[in-house]
């Protein structure tokens, strides 16, 4: 829950945020996420090595670095959204990246181990599925709670803000709400998990690991034995870049769509903030019986056909003209179900990754004869931050090169730039769509993995 309050914090107002609302630059704000991101990218394998190494520390291999991560994601998710006033282009590229670095890093100390964590509490196939709903089940949870609270008491309809995601007073109360609940949300977690993890570490501390050092070079090297030996590993990293780009495509410019492409009032940017949630909670009820159903890779394939074309209609259908008008009901609607449908299907790939993931896992460790959950979960969230900090840098870089309007209320902007920013969306989720469709057509899943 705490890594996907950061995520959906972040993906759906950050960009939105310095690039409308505090009017950073477009080139430079995403080179200042695109380096916040590249740096967390170069943190996560290394976090997830040194913990699989970390068998003397006191809290244990994984809660040492959970209970560390609280503070420095707290007060740094909280400063984001807080940029002192009156600072210059440079200065506020300074700000962002200090508490972006701070943020980002300081989450990844939880969210590595505590992936980790997931694969190491059971190694039964039908408890490792219950472990994979559940945590699913958490994400979405929290992903409902943060735009139905944002939007519900932080980013309130006013004469003033018709739209009001272009009011720069909120901002600042709402990083604050962010950063209190994820830090109470990291230290139930640390709390709830830790009897159990640190009973399963005593009966395994005599497989302590002999591998490389914990330097960079040592880790990188270690990355690139571990995809040469599991070749799964790659597959992974691939498949988390692919879909997290896509993903982060869409929670990233969302603001910029609602608000100007489909032009949806108060009511209905929250629902569609929230709708892919409903579709994915359902999603993890329906989960066993589609892999009942489907072999893993056939319930993976399914899963991300049906999310992309969803996220592609969203687009087409509008600058066909085959959608109701902009700023109508029937619009916010037609977004709403296409949102739920693509919500429903990622959820259906997202259980049967999870337990690729952690079954990959356990693959690297029969191969290396050492514990390997940690860097096998960094290489998911490498994918994560590489998609993210990718995407970061093309839609910031983009916005600039159009010259993308800083504030301007709906009726005011250039129709041109809106129809640029759709045409550049749908080109994104379309390239990687087709990508991903191949990739996970040739993924090799063993007999263990279903």
């Amino acid at each position: 829950m705490p890594e996907l309050l950061k995520s959906f914090a972040w993906d759906a107002f950050v960009l939105f945020f310095y690039a409308q609302v505090v009017g950073l630059k477009g080139w430079l704000l995403g080179l200042a996420i695109a380096v916040i991101i590249a740096f967390d990218t170069i943190v996560d394998p290394w976090i997830g090595a040194f913990s699989d190494r970390l068998t003397k520390a006191p809290l244990g291999r994984r809660h040492s670095l959970m209970f560390a991560a609280i503070l420095p994601f707290t007060i740094g998710i909280a400063a984001v959204f807080n940029p002192p006033a009156g600072m210059d282009q440079l200065q506020i590229f300074g700000w962002l990246l200090g508490t972006g670095l701070l943020a980002r890093c300081g989450i990844s100390l939880w969210t590595v181990p505590a992936y980790a964590l997931g694969g190491e509490l059971s190694t039964d196939v039908t408890e490792r599925r219950l472990i994979a709903v559940m945590r699913n089940i958490g994400n979405q949870l929290i992903i409902l709670t943060v735009p139905a609270v944002a939007f519900g008491i932080f980013f309130v309809h006013s004469a003033a803000f018709p739209k009001p995601q272009l009011n720069p007073a909120p901002y600042t109360p709402f990083g604050v709400f962010v950063a209190l609940l994820g830090g109470v949300l990291m230290l139930i977690g640390a709390l709830g998990t830790y009897r159990r993890a640190r009973a399963i570490e005593a009966t395994t501390c005599d497989i302590a690991p002999d591998g490389p050092g914990s330097s960079p070079l040592a880790i990188l090297k270690d990355m690139a034995r571990a995809i040469r030996i599991t070749p799964n590993v790659g597959r992974l990293l691939l498949v988390a870049f692919l879909v997290l780009f896509t993903n982060s495509v869409i929670n990233q410019l969302s603001l910029h769509l609602a608000t100007y492409f489909w032009q949806l009032d108060e009511t209905w940017t929250p629902r569609l903030l929230m709708a892919a949630t409903f579709g994915s909670i359902l999603a993890m009820a329906l989960a066993p019986v589609f892999l009942r159903m489907f072999s893993t890779r056939d319930a993976m394939m399914l899963g991300l056909g049906a999310f992309f074309v969803a996220q592609a209609f969203a687009i087409i259908l509008p600058l066909s003209g085959l959608s109701p008008p902009p700023g109508t009901a029937g619009i916010g609607a037609l977004m709403f179900a296409l949102r739920f449908i693509g919500g429903l299907a990622y959820g259906l790939y997202v259980v049967p990754f999870n337990v690729v993931t952690y079954d990959i896992g356990d693959e690297h460790e029969a191969n290396t004869g050492r514990p390997a959950q940690g860097m096998v979960a960094s290489f998911m969230f490498i994918g994560l931050q590489l998609g993210s900090g990718a995407v970061a840098l093309l839609a910031g870089s983009f916005l600039g090169l159009i010259d993308f309007p800083v504030g301007l209320p709906v009726g005011q902007m250039p129709a041109g730039k809106v129809q640029a920013l759709a045409w550049f969306v749908l080109t994104l989720v379309v390239l990687a769509g087709g990508a991903m469709a191949r990739l996970v057509g040739t993924f090799r899943i063993g007999p263990a993995h279903g």
